[in-house]
């Protein structure tokens, strides 16, 4: 079959990397400093979960880059009481949380650190 040629799917995997590397180049996470690779891909903090230290690697960036740091193409860590507090618990800040929060509500508001 000449759909599934070798050389139509390799066009196809380069076609895919290159959209995947441009789309990464322009997030608008590209201001805030962590590891080169944590723009492309989340591999290393995946390994950094299955080896049971993603909290000491995620440290060890925050004293590399400071109070915010990428850490995955789509992930921020952050290590500041300002921004705690500004992400959980204003209540307009534009990062409200889903319904699925509501269940940890005590005598009618949710719980800080959730």
């Amino acid at each position: 079959m000449a759909v599934f040629s070798p050389s139509i799917v390799a066009i196809f995997f380069l076609v895919a990397c290159c959209a995947h590397i441009i789309r990464c180049l322009r997030s608008p996470l590209n201001a805030i400093p962590g590891p080169l690779t944590a723009k492309f891909t989340s591999v290393i903090l995946k390994w950094h979960e299955f080896h049971a230290d993603r909290t000491k690697y995620i440290h060890s960036l925050h004293r590399k880059y400071g109070p915010a740091v990428r850490i995955a193409p789509n992930e921020v860590a952050f290590a500041s009481a300002a921004a705690v507090k500004e992400i959980y618990c204003s209540g307009g800040s534009g990062y409200d949380k889903t319904e699925f929060y509501d269940l940890f509500k005590v005598y009618g508001r949710r719980y800080g650190f959730l």
